[in-house]
């Protein structure tokens, strides 16, 4: 897979999609802290939203992803779980959550990771997530966080 690197200096992250996805406005009706979104305009199964925000002193990714999942349980998201995983380098979470709806599924897996502060969420959702479970492994991992400063 070939991969293109966006960097947002203003929210001290670069993300790596695969090439040919594009870039969307952010949502702030969905999240005032969505700082990007990519789709693939090709396939619309799956897509990524990145939120970064500032979080109270001692919080954990796991805490962050806990607050989460009350979020998306409001909105009819079932069957959580969430693990430890490593985020861009740094010891994080992993959130896995589904909506059902007339027969359809859309998973959404969502990787936090805390550094000085500050909160960073990749947030996957895919048609497909066992199909897709590779690609959102590979952006978490490919995530770098830059100098915060």
């Amino acid at each position: 897979m070939q991969w293109q690197r966006i960097e947002k200096s203003d929210f001290s992250y670069a993300v790596h999609v695969p090439r040919g996805w594009e870039e969307r406005e952010p949502n702030l009706k969905n999240s005032p802290w969505e700082t990007a979104r990519f789709v693939d305009p090709d396939d619309r199964r799956h897509s990524l939203i990145v939120f970064r925000q500032p979080v109270r002193p001692g919080r954990s990714a796991s805490e962050i992803a806990e607050g989460a999942q009350h979020s998306l349980a409001g909105v009819g998201f079932v069957d959580f779980e969430i693990s430890d995983v490593t985020v861009a380098g740094q010891a994080g979470a992993r959130l896995d959550c589904a909506r059902h709806d007339a027969g359809r599924t859309w998973a959404v897996r969502e990787y936090f990771v805390v550094v000085d502060g500050v909160g960073f969420c990749l947030g996957c959702g895919s048609a497909v997530p066992e199909e897709d479970d590779p690609l959102f492994r590979s952006i978490a991992e490919r995530l770098e966080l830059l100098d915060l400063n």
